[in-house]
C-alpha cells in the first residue's frame, strides 16, 4: 500500500470516529431561538421601480408644458416625428436626474438616522456633508436642465422661422388705475382727469 492510500485511510479513520463520538450531538440547542435575537423591526423592500416611475411621470409634466409653450401654436411642428422624440429623450434624461435627486435625498435621511443612532465618527459627518453637497449639486443641474431645455426649444422655434412668442404686456399695479366701469388707466391721465376735475370744481366756485 502506498503512502498517500495509508494517508487517506488515516483521515478517513480519524472522520468516521469524529463521527461516532457526536453521533448524539443536538446541533438545534446550540443555535439560537428567534426570542432570543433582537428585535429588527419589519423590513420594508423599497419600491424602486415605483419611483422611477413617478419620476418619469413628473419629467413629461415637465416637457409637455414646455414643448407646448414654444411650439403649440404650430402644431404640424409640435407634431413633428423628430420633436417628439427628442421630447422623449429629453424627458428620460431629466427623469433620471429626478431620480438620483431622489435616492441621494433618501441616502441623506439614512445617514442622519445612523447619526441619530449614535454613529458619531469623523467619517460619518463626512460621509453626510458630502451627501449635503451632492444634493445641492443636484439642485443645481436639475435648474440647469430646465434651462437649457427652454433655451433649446425657443432657439428651434427661431431657426425654423417663427416668430418669437408674443408676451402680453405687463402692467404693474404702481402704474394702473381702473375706474368705475372697469376701464384701465394709466398714472399719466388718471393725473390730467384730477387736474381737470379741480379745474372744474374752481370755475364752478367763481361762477
Amino acid at each position: 500500500m502506498s503512502k498517500e492510500e495509508n494517508e487517506k485511510n488515516r483521515i478517513k479513520y480519524e472522520f468516521d470516529e469524529i463521527q461516532s463520538e457526536n453521533g448524539d450531538f443536538d446541533f438545534s440547542k446550540h443555535l439560537a431561538r428567534p426570542e432570543d435575537l433582537p428585535d429588527l423591526g419589519e423590513i420594508e423592500i423599497y419600491d424602486y421601480d415605483s419611483d422611477l416611475t413617478v419620476a418619469s411621470q413628473q419629467a413629461m409634466d415637465v416637457l409637455e408644458p414646455l414643448v407646448d409653450l414654444y411650439l403649440g401654436d404650430v402644431p404640424k411642428l409640435k407634431e413633428h416625428p423628430y420633436i417628439k422624440s427628442k421630447m422623449k429623450e429629453d424627458a428620460m434624461v431629466y427623469a433620471e436626474a429626478i431620480f438620483l435627486t431622489k435616492m441621494t435625498r433618501k441616502n441623506l435621511l439614512s445617514q442622519m438616522r445612523q447619526v441619530d443612532n449614535g454613529d458619531n465618527s469623523a467619517r460619518m459627518h463626512e460621509v453626510v456633508n458630502q451627501t449635503v453637497g451632492q444634493i445641492r449639486e443636484n439642485a443645481k443641474f436639475l435648474s440647469g436642465q430646465k434651462t437649457e431645455l427652454e433655451k433649446f426649444y425657443k432657439t428651434l422655434r427661431k431657426d425654423l422661422g417663427y416668430d418669437e412668442i408674443e408676451q402680453e404686456p405687463q402692467i404693474s399695479e404702481e402704474s394702473e388705475q381702473k375706474t368705475t366701469d372697469g376701464e384701465i388707466t394709466d398714472n399719466r391721465r388718471l393725473n390730467d382727469m384730477i387736474k381737470q376735475a379741480m379745474m372744474n370744481k374752481e370755475q364752478d366756485k367763481g361762477k
